[in-house]
């Protein structure tokens, strides 16, 4: 994703932060007494994230657990003093007296400007994300665009205490934090993964101290709020379901205009939209979608360029294809076609493989087979799958360029999901693969896990481009 750099309007003067001087905002808050619209205070909130490079998400989800996104009480005085540490406002801003005069913040604007008291609150956050590797652990890679990689920054937005540790408290905050982005932006089918680690303290205190200066998590979250105007994204949700709506306006309650199947590619039309509902966090993005003009909620939105193939016309095969071309296994041809009729060479197969699990060989291991150059665009692939087992071909030659048959397709792929395919109770009896046939055991797992219902099955026939694709989708969704 690229950097958004949202349209504030910035006044002449600076608040000086943490030795740096940053623009203050003009006031757009109303003091002492009315409160902003949801619609407008997400909207803020979402700005502000973009323009100091924050997935909105979080800056949400901080609002939301620190006042409900408040800033003013029933009475319409500012919301103080919410958890009883001198927070301030909507994002429960919380600075001694000696910070507010030494880092030049107005305490009147905190307390009445929404806009001021999310600016600066988003800039305390971004100053807690840069202790990392130092006072608090870096997570993964730090792109500031995964969500799971603000975790230490959210811990320490509410304080370094033994409060937010979950091993001597369970609960903390920033898990509060996550289960709201979780259950508010519409990532239903989604859990956030949240490190392990441990805390020390020292001389009986309650701050925390940690172990560790990096950690890491097995699932990596990205926004889905941080996309630019004119970037190209594609469609996607639960994988259980094939379409999404696709609305007039930006609310959940607009007329629907259709429905948009999964892995539609799509170009960014505007900035991301919000409804007035406080617990609707997701946005909306504008799309041009069959020549109408139309909203899709942000968390059905993903980063990347996917091609509409001027021959692929099946939805279930563009998805087929749209889920491998998005992570990087498959492509088309120069002319903007993917011919899913060709049969498909060992060659491609053999890349697609390599890609799909993710393949590594050692650097001094040389291809055994001596049919192909070590020049061939394909020869780390034919290698690796050879190192591995799973393509070897026979009297030393691997046949990069012969077609593959589906009886071979069956031996590749249960050699590669081995884990994936286990046999079934009963062996099925095919019209024309006798079990004693080279490969019956293969063809039989293929049959038994639901990677084909075809029977006959036609182990000589090759297989298709379309073919080998929707095998592999299959298998690597099991």
């Amino acid at each position: 994703m690229k950097k958004w750099i949202a349209g504030l309007t910035l006044a002449a003067g600076a608040v000086v932060f943490g030795g740096t001087a940053i623009g203050a905002e003009e006031d757009t808050g109303t003091p002492n007494a009315e409160e902003m619209s949801y619609k407008q205070k997400k909207d803020l909130l979402a700005e502000t994230a973009l323009e100091k490079d924050i997935p909105p998400e979080i800056l949400k989800a901080i609002a939301f657990e620190e006042t409900g996104m408040r800033q003013f009480d029933e009475n319409g005085d500012p919301v103080l003093n919410e958890n009883e540490d001198g927070g301030i406002g909507m994002m429960q801003v919380t600075l001694h007296e000696d910070d507010l005069e030494n880092r030049d913040i107005d305490q009147d604007r905190l307390e009445n400007d929404t806009a001021y008291n999310i600016e600066i609150g988003a800039t305390l956050l971004n100053e807690k994300w840069d202790w990392s590797g130092n006072i608090i652990p870096n997570v993964n890679d730090g792109d500031r665009h995964i969500l799971e990689n603000w975790y230490f920054a959210i811990l320490a937005y509410n304080g370094l205490d033994q409060r937010n540790d979950p091993a001597e408290q369970g609960e903390t905050y920033q898990a509060d934090i996550y289960s709201t982005i979780e259950d508010l932006s519409l990532l239903n089918d989604v859990t956030v993964d949240m490190p392990e680690w441990e805390a020390t303290y020292e001389d009986g205190g309650s701050r925390i101290h940690f172990e560790e200066n990096n950690v890491t998590t097995e699932e990596k979250t990205p926004s889905t709020q941080m996309f630019e105007n004119g970037e190209d994204v594609y469609s996607l949700r639960s994988e259980t379901e094939t379409t999404i709506n696709f609305r007039e306006e930006p609310a959940i309650s607009s007329r629907d205009l259709g429905d948009v199947p999964l892995y539609m590619p799509l170009e960014v039309e505007g900035a991301l939209e919000h409804d007035n509902s406080r617990d609707n966090h997701f946005g909306y993005y504008p799309f041009y979608y069959a020549d109408i003009h139309g909203y899709m909620a942000s968390a059905y939105v993903r980063e990347g360029k996917i091609t509409n193939f001027s021959d692929v016309r099946s939805q279930k095969l563009t998805e087929v294809i749209g889920y491998l071309e998005a992570r990087d296994i498959i492509s088309g041809y120069p002319d903007g076609t993917f011919d899913p009729n060709k049969p498909i060479p060992r060659k491609h197969a053999a890349s697609m493989l390599v890609k799909a699990l993710d393949l590594e060989v050692p650097d001094d291991y040389t291809l055994q087979a001596n049919d192909v150059a070590e020049d061939s665009p394909y020869y780390s692939a034919l290698k690796t799958v050879e190192y591995h087992g799973l393509m070897t071909g026979s009297d030393n030659e691997i046949r990069a360029n012969e077609t593959m048959t589906r009886a071979q397709m069956a031996s590749v792929l249960v050699a590669a999901y081995e884990e994936k395919l286990p046999a079934g109770d009963e062996p099925h009896v095919f019209e024309d693969v006798s079990q004693d046939y080279w490969n019956y055991e293969a063809i039989d797992k293929l049959y038994q896990n639901g990677l084909t219902t075809e029977d006959p099955y036609r182990p000589g026939e090759d297989v298709t481009r379309s073919q080998f694709a929707r095998f592999l989708e299959r298998a690597m969704k099991k």
